[in-house]
């Protein structure tokens, strides 16, 4: 097996190469953002939690409602929460005829809408609507819950970046974010943070916010005999880039990839896909100048 020493090697050395690989989207969703959704979007650290105004380049809003539009749509289209969205089949469609086979998948629909309605289900898929239709890529974890049996951590576009398998089919995801000392030591415990975080903690700096990396992704050498968390197909590790130890915060796993990460169209072997928002990005802009110099004029 890798010693953890090794494993926290790589771990960095992958994160600089997905975020290399990603950079030459950043200029584009920016600008995307600056126009049609400006509070979305973490591109810099600094940028979480910040509250400051960045509607400045916005002098007319009908991108902004035409977005939301969008958005409201597809939710209200595909997966509204006021009717039954889904219906549950079988592929052997004999089978399907059976009448205690129907009421059983009835029965397990009506649980799964529940669940989700109980969850932020809908909250994250309004979000990831929002992004598809803005930036083409959305990620979204999706986490065993012990309320609510799941729950989602949606992220937003500059917060992670993403790797595909050779079927092109996303495997991999790599987030920056930034938790707060309190927030690190619940999660992970004192002994497995940074000396930095646990001085913090311990003069009572609570709410100062570190930088935290994770990464999940298909796991290199595992064994497959056993079945506990560092042995499942898929690796989830979270460290401190500025740790002073090689140590993990942690390290833990999954049977099956535990993200949604949908594309809106992927051209060839792009990770990443395109937008709404991409291909009407000039009309914006051009929109923007031309009611600033009626404003002028």
């Amino acid at each position: 097996m890798i010693e953890t020493t090794e494993k926290r090697s790589r771990l960095m050395r992958r994160q600089s190469a997905l975020w290399n690989e990603r950079a030459s989207w950043d200029s584009h969703w920016q600008d995307i953002a600056t126009y049609q959704m400006p509070r979305a979007g973490r591109f810099n650290t600094s940028d979480t939690n910040r509250g400051v105004k960045k509607h400045g380049n916005i002098y007319d809003n009908s991108a902004i409602f035409a977005h939301r539009t969008l958005a409201a749509g597809m939710m209200s289209g595909m997966t509204s929460p006021a009717r039954p969205w889904f219906q549950l089949g079988l592929q052997d469609k004999d089978l399907m005829e059976s009448g205690p086979v129907k009421a059983w998948l009835h029965a397990i629909g009506e649980k799964m809408r529940n669940v989700f309605a109980a969850s932020n289900t809908y909250n994250a898929l309004h979000q990831c609507y929002e992004e598809l239709g803005a930036f083409g890529t959305w990620a979204n974890f999706v986490q065993p819950d012990f309320e609510n049996v799941l729950h989602h951590y949606p992220m937003t576009v500059g917060e992670y970046a993403l790797s595909t398998n050779d079927k092109g089919y996303v495997d991999t995801v790599m987030r920056r974010l930034q938790l707060t000392v309190g927030q690190m030591v619940k999660m992970f415990g004192k002994e497995a943070c940074s000396n930095a975080v646990v001085n913090l903690h311990d003069r009572g700096n609570l709410d100062a916010w570190v930088q935290v990396y994770h990464m999940v992704q298909p796991r290199a050498e595992f064994d497959a005999t056993k079945k506990d968390s560092k042995n499942m197909p898929f690796m989830s590790a979270y460290f401190e880039p500025a740790n002073d130890s090689d140590k993990l915060l942690r390290e833990s796993g999954f049977k099956r990839f535990p993200a949604l990460c949908p594309r809106w169209v992927v051209t060839g072997n792009d990770v990443y896909g395109r937008s709404p928002g991409m291909d009407c990005l000039g009309d914006v802009k051009q929109l923007q100048l031309e009611q600033l110099r009626k404003a002028q004029a």
